[in-house]
């Protein structure tokens, strides 16, 4: 949004993807687990277990739900449920608390988009996290600032090629 409030394109949209979260139950489950097996409705789906004891599942979508629309559907539980209970049976008779839809800034290749504006000096793009910004966000920053203070390694010019806001996008996320 702010880039297109500074008439800059940058090929980033929103995404929906629908999640939930369960009652809290004892401590079982250390990593988070990512199925990536598409099944019907979805390509891959993702648990992990809060500290409060509550398990946060999320699916992505097949096809992608491209746009705003935050409302979560009666589809969700039905196509997630049984996915989940399979892979981990200890899951079966846990109660859901809540659902909900939230929104992903994707790219069309699934990596963030960083680096300097050609077109409006000074400013940097720094978007399309991808549902990995609280992940991406503490390394982005400090490369941000490595850039402001023009104090880049060579790792960073590596790193900046190839999230550059002028990178073809011609390959397809990963893990969709």
């Amino acid at each position: 949004a702010v880039a297109q409030m500074a008439g800059l394109d940058v090929p980033v949209v929103p995404d929906s993807h629908e999640a939930g979260i369960t009652e809290p139950v004892a401590r079982f489950l250390e990593p988070m687990v990512v199925d990536i097996r598409p099944a019907s409705g979805s390509k891959n789906y993702y648990f992990y277990q809060h500290g409060t004891g509550a398990i946060v599942f999320c699916i992505t979508p097949d096809p992608p739900i491209v746009g705003t629309d935050r409302r979560e559907t009666s589809a969700f539980l039905p196509m997630i449920a049984p996915r989940m209970v399979d892979l981990m049976p200890k899951l079966a008779n846990i109660r859901v608390r809540r659902t909900w839809r939230g929104l992903y800034p994707m790219t069309p290749d699934g990596s963030p988009v960083v680096g300097w504006a050609r077109e409006l000096e000074g400013y940097i793009y720094a978007v399309g996290m991808c549902g990995q910004g609280y992940m991406l966000g503490p390394g982005v920053g400090a490369l941000l600032a490595r850039m402001v203070q023009g104090a880049l390694t060579k790792e960073d010019e590596e790193i900046l090629e190839e999230l550059s806001p002028y990178r073809a996008f011609m390959k397809e996320e990963k893990l969709k």
